[in-house]
């Protein structure tokens, strides 16, 4: 079970770099050091090296190797510390802040976050979805924003005179190759309701709204046959039927969608307003580790205090990412 540490605790817990390699070693080897090539117990450690020698087969073995700080220039301290804010911060923390904190080069902290989002994803990858399901679509990109009225402007919202245009006028010569336009993304959100609580979330990027998306996403996400499931009635959401689940599907739209479906909107708001909010809109490539950090915290809001030290359990239990994995 993870502890529940405050801000102070955890800064006097990880004061220095060796706390940090000594909190590591007891979460990877709990009953003293086990070697991974042998399996031997026992082993001594190389000061100079940062490394522990096994005495059987002579292994050089690394506390790092295999999880996310695998072969990392970074001091742990500045890891554990990310760790403490992205798990911590409900808004989201950006890279920009971080580096500034920090002393670190931006593109570098931008590069770790999303290896903690990767840890994210894979600590989640167990949680499944039960009981009274709330299920709906989201789309996620610029035009999805609320659009500007002419309410300022002291004109009607009815008028069907155009806006007047800006008195300024672009200077320098038009660009030849146009611009590329930003992708629109399409997400599927499902939520737990119990009462009028908020249980477990998942979110999943889909590339349309059809029947072999959902079908898809709800079996790696919902529990095997008869959860219940309420929709906004579309069309492509009575795949759940074939799939053994009970559906309730009426259409609706506008203001009664979030009446009837209220967690999985409230949810949606909270996404929107960190990625617009904090981070000021990401690409689409991106979108699905941005969406696993939400949930991450989301589904550990009512364990605020012991969140960190999970994350921290996940990220020694999750398979290192390449930088590779991150750009492409």
């Amino acid at each position: 079970m993870a502890e529940t540490m405050t801000l102070l605790e955890f800064q006097n817990r990880f004061r220095t770099e060796e706390d940090c390699v000594e909190f590591l070693e007891k979460l990877r080897w709990p009953n003293g050091f086990v070697c991974p090539n042998c399996n031997h117990d026992d082993g001594y450690p190389i000061r100079t090296r940062g490394l522990i020698q096994c005495a059987n087969c002579r292994y050089h073995a690394s506390v790092t190797a295999g999880t996310i700080f695998h072969k990392t220039r970074v001091p742990l301290r500045n890891w554990f510390w990310l760790i403490y804010q992205v798990a911590n911060d409900k808004g989201g923390a950006s890279s920009t802040r971080l580096a500034s904190q920090l002393g670190m080069y931006q593109p570098t902290v931008w590069y770790l976050l999303h290896k903690i989002r990767h840890a994210m994803g894979s600590r989640d990858q167990n949680i499944t979805l039960a009981g009274f399901i709330e299920l709906d679509e989201a789309v996620i990109g610029p035009e999805a924003r609320k659009k500007a009225t002419y309410e300022r402007s002291g004109r009607d919202n009815n008028d069907d005179r155009k806006p007047p245009r800006p008195r300024f006028k672009t200077m320098g010569r038009k660009p030849t190759v146009p611009r590329k336009r930003k992708q629109q993304v399409e997400i599927i959100v499902m939520a737990e309701r119990e009462n009028a609580r908020a249980g477990n979330i998942a979110m999943k990027v889909i590339e349309a709204r059809t029947r072999d998306d959902i079908r898809e996403t709800v079996s790696l996400q919902v529990e095997d046959f008869k959860q219940s499931f309420k929709t906004d009635g579309a069309q492509a959401h009575w795949v759940l039927k074939t799939m053994g689940h009970m559906l309730e599907a009426y259409p609706i739209s506008g203001p009664e969608s979030c009446e009837e479906l209220p967690i999985v909107h409230r949810a949606i708001s909270l996404l929107r307003r960190m990625l617009i909010g904090t981070y000021h809109g990401i690409s689409a490539k991106h979108l699905q580790r941005y969406l696993q950090e939400f949930c991450f915290r989301f589904n550990r809001r009512d364990k605020q205090q012991a969140i960190s030290e999970s994350l921290l359990r996940a990220c020694v239990f999750t398979v290192p990412m390449r930088y590779a994995e991150v750009i492409l």
